[in-house]
């Protein structure tokens, strides 16, 4: 009997305001006849104004009202319950939004140390810098505080929220503790009233009283004033004050740019708008998770997926406390991404990951090795100067750790010093290079137990890079010996960050031998036994998630494929390509276009307008993202122009032959990846349109709206086909469109849905096959098989035989054809979903 709350396949949904509840229910009776047993939601509860993804949320205690409300969330319950349907709701521990919609920061900015809210983020407040000392790090203006002032874009003013720094549309918060220089400027009777008002501001905000009472205690007395509009005015007029006022706030207003070298704030990654929660504290994780566990214990959400758990403090303690509050019937799951050989630590008392690992060696699997190895000598030869892959990620994350997170780094080292870990006779640039080189060269986002090997690797490079520092590495490596846990838990929650930043965010725009394996959880050094993985995946993790798109992911499933398949052809991509050069643009730049031509060709062969436009602005931010002939602090908008030129004059029409030739093979190896996504170890999840051929690019273009009425009218045209008996046909006719992964992933989700023990429970069972350009193996749970048959790339319609045990049936059911068979084999389809037993 399965856990009651297990998904047997999950549909991820991006909600915002263009997608709600509402669209939900359109679309619920859509999935349910496609085989999905679980809405996948990300992130409902209330967000910064706009946001399109729900990751900065600003009040854990409301659901997103553009979204919708907790009425139709009930409504949509008690459809899923008649439909034997649940929720997987997406959770962000981590971090905030840094905006004046969240009430708890400001509340922080307003009272400082009276807060009820002022360890509820993890700030510095004892930072040594002597702009910081006290206050909290607010960079998001565009020069200095003093500039702003002298041209008049910061002013105080009187807002519904209270008395406010207004920098143009965005308000802060007046600090309390600025009221004494603020009431200097009382210089008449007239104004007594206001240093009344002031008074009594004060000796509420003293009281320490709930932040809803003090917001109702802020208005009631400011609307009793009518004179303090015009007193303010009469602030604004006085320059030196003004900024004699900003000296006194419990926040440091400053340039954006500053936190690239000094900060005492934790981020997300480096983004400054994200600030970091203290989830550590049994106190923050009571408090934030009150919403989320009344939607549970209302039964409105079965599950729980664990946003960036890398980034907490102690991943291990969050889980156990998760688990005590929701129980051990929740669905529960992390996004963490896994390296190269591994692993979930045992001891998490989840369920397992959000399927970045899958991804990663499915992707390989549909890769020809030895046409990828001539595509990266080629790619090298192209480019001589090109280091290699590992060279880059070293370079780049060197590059972002001392452009971007200088002040991460110098706040890293003095905590070393802080806990007494180090003395004076300890070379501190030494320790800084030292503690930087052991960032850059771990090769995870974060160590948890059992790293003993991974922690040898690291330190070896460390020393091959710096024999200088030798005494300094020694101390390091000392640290883990003698479980150092205050320190390491806390350099744990930048490695991640940094990786993912000088990796995904950046590596993966420069280094393009093939853009297919710079994806999210997976690398081109990535070395896969698959039947090795999919065995391991059974014996562990056999409720993770199996995906292969999400909201992060670099580009679209099927373009993903389309470009593997060029390891099929390196010559003539060769000749294609060798055959161009733009002398305006960096070769490397001009390479990742025509890769990205591949990647997102429309699969009907049609250039559109659209399509060019998508291409262009995807262009833009890879360049950004590359921070080689451009970057989002400093855009080179010219060079930039010279790419989505060349774009538009792009040879479409030359590249099409040879993409229909490509789509021969990348159409079938994608109904191969969503049968085995479908059918291996784990829980298959369907990114939102993906049922359909996907040549999405990166966010945001892969957050576009989903055309649901066309994918309801196929769907109902694939059912009605094969009532009459037509519909291998009518999928093959309609091959553009992507009617054939729509009629393999409805077929195959609802046969497991049917048979979910055979995958939840059963066995996995590598089979041999007499070609090695076929893969198949067995799922068997007691009496019941399913067998998987799929070609890999390269492989030619020929004969094959699949060894199956002497147990196994002899009779076997065709699930895409319907056939009765006693031969696993094709037949009329591509790939082969047989099942016998019965």
């Amino acid at each position: 009997m399965k856990p009651l709350d297990t998904p047997i396949a999950t549909y991820r949904l991006q909600l915002h305001a263009g997608f709600t509840f509402a669209d939900l229910q359109d679309i619920l009776e859509y999935l349910h006849t496609l085989g999905i047993s679980t809405i996948y939601a990300s992130p409902i509860f209330k967000s910064a104004p706009g946001s399109m993804h729900g990751y900065d949320v600003t009040d854990p205690h409301s659901i997103n009202p553009a979204i919708g409300s907790i009425e139709e969330l009930r409504a949509i319950r008690s459809w899923l319950q008649e439909h034997n349907m649940t929720w997987l709701q997406d959770i962000v521990p981590n971090h905030m939004a840094f905006h004046p919609s969240n009430a708890r920061l400001y509340d922080v900015m307003e009272r400082g140390p009276l807060s009820p809210y002022y360890e509820y983020f993890d700030i510095d407040w004892q930072h040594p810098d002597s702009e910081l000392a006290g206050k909290l790090m607010t960079p998001f203006l565009g020069q200095s505080a003093e500039a702003c002032i002298e041209v008049g874009e910061i002013r105080l003013a009187v807002t519904d929220q209270g008395l406010a720094v207004q920098y143009f549309d965005t308000s802060f918060p007046l600090s309390i503790s600025a009221y004494d220089v603020l009431q200097s400027a009382i210089t008449s009777s007239d104004a007594l009233p206001i240093q009344r008002l002031l008074d009594e501001l004060y000796q509420q905000a003293m009281t320490g009283i709930p932040l809803k009472v003090w917001d109702r205690v802020k208005q009631r007395l400011i609307a009793q004033h009518p004179l303090l509009p015009g007193f303010i005015e009469k602030v604004n007029s006085d320059k030196q004050l003004l900024s004699n006022i900003l000296q006194q706030q419990y926040y440091h207003l400053c340039s954006w740019r500053t936190a690239d070298h000094k900060i005492n704030y934790r981020r997300f990654f480096t983004v400054n708008e994200l600030i970091a929660v203290r989830m550590e504290l049994p106190a923050v994780f009571e408090e934030y998770h009150k919403l989320v566990h009344s939607l549970y214990r209302e039964e409105l959400i079965q599950g729980l997926r664990i946003d960036h758990i890398d980034g907490l403090y102690d991943p291990e303690g969050y889980i156990d406390q998760l688990r005590r509050l929701f129980g051990s019937n929740c669905y529960i799951i992390a996004e963490k991404i896994l390296e190269n050989q591994e692993s979930l630590p045992s001891s998490w008392a989840i369920q397992g990951s959000s399927g970045y690992e899958f991804l990663s060696f499915t992707n390989h699997l549909l890769t020809s090795k030895k046409g990828e190895e001539q595509l990266v000598k080629f790619y090298h030869s192209m480019l001589p100067s090109s280091g290699s892959y590992q060279d880059i990620v070293y370079e780049k994350k060197r590059y972002i750790l001392e452009r971007y997170m200088s002040g991460e780094l110098d706040n890293l080292v003095r905590y070393i010093y802080t806990l007494k870990l180090a003395d004076a006779r300890i070379n501190r640039e030494l320790l800084k290079e030292a503690l930087a080189l052991f960032m850059i060269c771990l090769p995870v986002y974060r160590l948890y137990p059992s790293s003993d090997e991974i922690l040898r690797t690291t330190f070896a490079r460390m020393r091959s890079m710096n024999r200088e520092a030798e005494e300094e590495i020694m101390l390091l490596e000392s640290f883990w010996e003698e479980d150092r846990q205050l320190f390491l838990r806390r350099l744990m929650q930048f490695t991640g960050p940094l990786t993912a930043k000088g990796v995904e965010d950046t590596t993966f725009y420069v280094y393009n031998a093939l853009l297919s394996h710079n994806e999210v959880g997976d690398s081109p050094v990535s070395t896969v036994n698959f039947h090795q993985r999919l065995a391991a995946r059974q014996q562990y993790t056999p409720e993770s998630l199996n995906t292969t798109s999400t909201h992060d992911t670099k580009r679209g499933e099927d373009g993903r494929l389309r470009l593997n398949m060029l390891s099929l052809f390196p010559d003539q991509w060769k000749e294609l390509v060798s055959q161009r050069r733009e002398p305006n643009i960096d070769p490397n730049d001009e390479y990742f276009i025509y890769l990205s031509i591949i990647a997102g060709f429309p699969a009907d062969g049609v250039v559109t307008p659209e399509f060019v436009e998508r291409l262009q602005q995807y262009m833009v931010k890879a360049l950004r993202e590359g921070k080689v002939n451009s970057s989002w602090s400093a855009p080179d908008t010219e060079y930039e122009e010279a790419c989505t030129n060349f774009i538009q004059q792009a040879p479409f029409e030359e590249m099409l032959p040879f993409i229909g030739q490509l789509n021969q093979h990348a159409f079938i190896a994608s109904l191969a990846q969503a049968l085995i996504k479908i059918t291996a170890p784990g829980i298959p999840d369907i990114y939102q349109g993906c049922e359909l051929w996907d040549y999405s690019y990166v966010d945001p273009d892969n957050r576009r709206p989903v055309n649901y009425t066309l994918r309801k009218q196929y769907l109902s045209s694939l059912i009605q086909q094969e009532k009459q008996g037509t519909v291998l046909a009518y999928i093959t006719e309609n091959r553009s469109l992507g009617m054939e992964k729509l009629f393999v992933t409805w077929k195959a989700l609802t046969f497991r849905r049917t048979h979910p023990q055979i995958f939840l429970q059963g066995d996995y069972l590598p089979l041999q096959v007499s070609t090695p350009d076929v893969i198949a193996y067995a799922r068997v749970h007691r009496h019941l098989w399913v067998v998987v048959v799929v070609p890999l790339p390269g492989f030619r319609d020929t004969a094959f035989t699949v060894s199956l045990p002497l147990d196994a049936p002899v009779e076997w059911k065709n699930v895409f054809t319907g056939e009765e068979v006693s031969q696993i084999g094709f037949g009329k389809f591509p790939v082969g979903l047989f099942f016998g037993g019965e």
